[in-house]
C-alpha cells in the first residue's frame, strides 16, 4: 500500500533524500531551511504545477447528470537553470566550501551528480570548530524522463442543471500506512458560456474554470533518522488554484482545445520534532557542543504566473484519450484517459 500511495502522489524523489537532507542539520536551522530550500526548489515548483493541470479536456460541460471519470498524468518540465543553484558562501553563517571558494553551482535535486564539499563549521567555546565534510545529495534528474516532474491525479465531473456547468471533484481520504499519510481535496468549477454566445449548436465550445487543490502529507523518518530524538517527522502541504478560459471545437471523432489562464501555489516543508545534535570536531572527535533542536527546518515554495494549453482528445464513445501541453514558467505535458457519460 505504502508503494502505491508514492506513486499516487510521486513524492518518492523526495522522500528517498529525506535522510540525506538531515545532515543540513549540522550546519544550524538557519542555514539547513536555506540549504533545504535552494535543493529542494524545482521538485516542489513542478509538483505545484502539476496540481494545476489535467483540470479539462473540452470547453463543453455535461448535460443534466452527466459525468465523467478522468485520470490524468502530468510531466512538468525544470527548466536547466533550476537544475543548479549558485552557493554563495556569504549568504550562510556556518557552510562554506571546502575549497575555500566564495561560489559554486551545486545541483539540484533536479540535477545531476554533486562533486562541491560543503564544511560545517560552529563558533563555541571561544573557538571556531570544523564540524563535518559533507556533500549536497546528488540529484535524480538523469533519472526522470526529460528531467521533469511527474504528478498523477483522478478526478470525478459531473453536470450541474440550470447553471450549464460542471462541479469536478479530486478526492484522496487520508490514508497510509505507520510511517506515511496523505491526503488530497481538489474543486473545481467549470462554466460553459455556449448557450450565452448564441453557439452552443455550432461545434464551437467556450467555458471558464476556477479550481482548488490542497494536499497533505506526513512522513515518519524517525526510525531511519541519524539523530536521537523524538517524534521526528516531515510534514507538507500544498494549495494551488488556476484561474482558466477554455475553447474547444468538437469534429466528433477528435476534438481540439485550448486555453489561457493563471496559477499560483504554494507549499510549506517542515521537518518536525526535537533532533539531539552533537557537534563534534572534525580532526580531535572532541564533543564542542551538544543541543536538542526543535522543528528545525521550516521552508515555503511558491509557483505562479501565466498559463497557455493546447490539446486534443481522441473521442471513442464514452472512451476519451487526451494529450496536452502547456506553456508556463514549467512547461508541462498532459495526458490520460477519461470515461465521460454526456
Amino acid at each position: 500500500m505504502k508503494k502505491l500511495i508514492l506513486l499516487l502522489i510521486l513524492f518518492a524523489p523526495f522522500l528517498g533524500k529525506a535522510q540525506d537532507i538531515e545532515q543540513f542539520l549540522l550546519s544550524g536551522t538557519e542555514d539547513a531551511s536555506k540549504l533545504t530550500k535552494n535543493y529542494v526548489n524545482p521538485v516542489a515548483k513542478g509538483f505545484m504545477y502539476g496540481l494545476n493541470s489535467g483540470w479539462y479536456t473540452t470547453a463543453r460541460t455535461h448535460k443534466k447528470f452527466g459525468f465523467d471519470i478522468t485520470f490524468v498524468a502530468n510531466l512538468a518540465q525544470v527548466p536547466s537553470k533550476d537544475e543548479a543553484f549558485n552557493f554563495v558562501a556569504s549568504d550562510y553563517k556556518n557552510i562554506s566550501l571546502q575549497s575555500g571558494a566564495s561560489s559554486a553551482q551545486i545541483e539540484t535535486l533536479m540535477g545531476g551528480n554533486n562533486n562541491e564539499t560543503l564544511l560545517a563549521r560552529i563558533d563555541a567555546g571561544g573557538g571556531s570548530f570544523d564540524l563535518a565534510n559533507f556533500s549536497v545529495p546528488d540529484g535524480i534528474g538523469d533519472d526522470l524522463p526529460m528531467s521533469a516532474v511527474p504528478s498523477v491525479t483522478m478526478q470525478v465531473g459531473i453536470g450541474i442543471p440550470v447553471i450549464d456547468a460542471d462541479l469536478k471533484l479530486r478526492y484522496l481520504p487520508k490514508v497510509g500506512t505507520s510511517d506515511l499519510e496523505v491526503g488530497m481535496f481538489g474543486i473545481g468549477l467549470q462554466k460553459s458560456f455556449s448557450k450565452m454566445l448564441k453557439i452552443d449548436k455550432t461545434p464551437f465550445d467556450v467555458s471558464a474554470l476556477v479550481a482548488f487543490t490542497n494536499l497533505k502529507a506526513e512522513y515518519d523518518i524517525q526510525d531511519d533518522s541519524d539523530f536521537d530524538g523524538s517524534g521526528q517527522m516531515m510534514e507538507f502541504s500544498t494549495n494551488a488554484i488556476t484561474f482558466q478560459a477554455i475553447a474547444s471545437v468538437n469534429l466528433k471523432l477528435i476534438e481540439f482545445y485550448g486555453a489561457v489562464g493563471y496559477n499560483k501555489a504554494k507549499m510549506d516543508v517542515d521537518i518536525k520534532g526535537t533532533y539531539i545534535v552533537e557537534y563534534t570536531e572534525v580532526n580531535s572527535g572532541m564533543t564542542v557542543v551538544k543541543e536538542t533542536l526543535t522543528d528545525p527546518i521550516s521552508v515555503d515554495f511558491d509557483a505562479s504566473g501565466v498559463r497557455a494549453t493546447l490539446g486534443t482528445r481522441l473521442n471513442l464513445g464514452f472512451f476519451k484519450i487526451f494529450a496536452d501541453y502547456t506553456m508556463q514558467e514549467y512547461n508541462t505535458i498532459t495526458g490520460g484517459i477519461a470515461f465521460s457519460f454526456r
